[in-house]
């Protein structure tokens, strides 16, 4: 009798299961497609729908106190041109310096939510996922800019709508009134766009080279208070030193230069008051826009060397 040796390993019984894997024949959206539905999950991450109710507090919290002023003189319109008929001096908000003087609220929105487009998913290296796929570095990077400069222009726009409606309703023919106050409300819309444009890539190009955003954060805090405070010291010195060129410095500066842009729009002269030197509304306008250019840049650029 032969005994089978224990070495010898049994044949094992194989099976195949038929899981009904097919090959994708639907449609393709190719990369447009993939890059708008980036650009609208984005723009909902920023507003925090999708999100955790907590996710939705900095944004809406920023934004209502941004739009306070302007709601407060639309609530009280009636009140206004009750006592201007009286002849009593009243100091409304304007379109032109509306952002000047609440620009900090709009640079604390964009250091809130802009490390929150570009971090997690550097801190997560997810980054492989989209790039495998039909969106690419830049179409990822362009896709998120846009995002955010949409977000911004929309809470830029909603003062403005509140400006326009208060000083409307000032007027006693409404009718009359909006055709008379629309050619004066007209240029916040392009002035808008281009601060919008220039805090989004200020903002993602800083917050682009850091995973944490606790560093994207202080990084674009870090930036504007120098890039705003180095030039201002070094004008104050060039005017008793006799440095004549120390005033091109303010072409530089993050939020002065968009300030000084609004400005150009609405047809108007510098404040003297809020603007040194002998710089005009173009050379800030000239500087906003390479400002836009140079950052927007910075940013492609950064995602084009990232590793993922």
């Amino acid at each position: 009798m032969t005994v089978p040796s224990p070495l010898v390993a049994a044949p094992r019984a194989g099976n195949i299961y038929d899981l009904g894997y097919r090959h994708y024949e639907g449609k393709r959206n190719g990369r447009a497609y993939a890059m708008w539905s980036l650009y609208v999950e984005s723009l909902r991450g920023i507003w925090g729908f999708g999100r955790p109710t907590t996710a939705k507090a900095a944004p809406f919290l920023l934004a209502g106190f941004y739009a306070l002023p302007a709601v407060i003189q639309l609530a009280f319109s009636s009140v206004i041109a009750q006592a201007a008929s009286t002849g009593q001096a009243v100091e409304l908000l304007a379109y032109r310096s509306y952002f000047t003087s609440f620009s900090f609220l709009v640079f604390f929105f964009c250091v809130a939510q802009a490390p929150e487009l570009v971090c997690r998913d550097q801190r997560n290296q997810v980054l492989p996922l989209y790039f495998t796929r039909s969106v690419g570095p830049i179409e990822y990077a362009l896709a998120r800019l846009g995002s955010l400069a949409t977000a911004l222009f929309l809470l830029l726009l909603v003062p403005t709508l509140a400006l326009f409606v208060g000083d409307v309703l000032m007027k006693p023919d409404t009718f009359q009134a909006v055709g008379d106050e629309w050619p004066k409300a007209l240029p916040a819309l392009p002035a808008n766009a281009l601060i919008s444009a220039g805090l989004a890539a200020i903002s993602l190009a800083i917050s682009s080279f850091s995973p944490r955003r606790a560093y994207s954060a202080i990084g674009m805090v870090a930036y504007v208070l120098l890039m705003e405070a180095i030039p201002a010291a070094i004008y104050s010195i060039g005017q008793t030193s006799g440095w004549l060129w120390s005033d091109k410095l303010f072409l530089v500066t993050p939020l002065t230069s968009l300030n000084g842009a609004v400005y150009w729009f609405f047809g108007e002269k510098l404040d003297p008051q809020n603007f040194s030197g002998n710089l005009a509304s173009g050379d800030y306008l000239a500087a906003a826009l390479a400002s836009v250019v140079v950052m927007t840049g910075i940013l492609l650029y950064r995602y084009r060397r990232i590793p993922a």
